[in-house]
């Protein structure tokens, strides 16, 4: 209790003091476990869709592919960088998002993760192949969308039109951004 009694008043860079006590911080916490839910369904699912052709066409064996992958994943965000989560990232009006009360902010994270998981679990399961960007990217137009109805600010839309829908993907998108509105 010490630990959580601790947390209630807390100094966040950019925001200043913010209490996080009562059901903020139970969001909070919501939050943490949501965005280690949705690393763990990000991994499998496109895990699944980057070995399913050398698996299928026999190329490599399961037992093979799958570390590999995992592998070539892990190198990727090392030497690559994090530029695809910097681009993903521009969609959002951040300084509309930072004027935000907290609260706001923190449920607006909320359901775009939770639609995210929702719909790679949905899509994993249906086996359909989509990208967990692109429904990382649907998610924050989405809640974007469902945020400015009540809040000033709009979507980046020069920056998604760059960070590329091609028209196959588009109509994913859009649902997408309808089940997070």
């Amino acid at each position: 209790m010490l630990f959580i009694s601790k947390l209630n008043m807390i100094t966040l860079p950019l925001l200043g003091n913010v209490d996080l006590g009562g059901s903020i911080l139970f969001i909070f916490f919501l939050c943490l476990l949501a965005v280690v839910c949705f690393e763990f369904v990000n991994g499998f699912h496109d895990t699944a869709n980057a070995v399913a052709t050398v698996i299928y066409t026999k190329a490599l064996k399961p037992q093979i592919a799958v570390p590999w992958s995992g592998f070539w994943n892990f190198m990727g965000v090392n030497v690559g960088g994090v530029a695809v989560a910097m681009g993903i990232l521009k969609l959002v009006p951040l300084n509309e998002v930072m004027a935000l009360p907290v609260q706001i902010g923190a449920c607006l994270v909320l359901a775009v993760l939770l639609t995210s998981i929702v719909w790679n679990l949905s899509t994993w399961y249906l086996g359909i192949p989509c990208s967990s960007s692109h429904t990382m990217i649907g998610a924050m137009i989405g809640g974007s969308l469902a945020f400015t109805h009540f809040y000033p600010g709009s979507v980046n839309w020069e920056k998604a039109k760059i960070l590329g829908c091609h028209y196959s993907c588009r109509r994913y998108l859009v649902l997408v951004q309808l089940s997070c509105f």
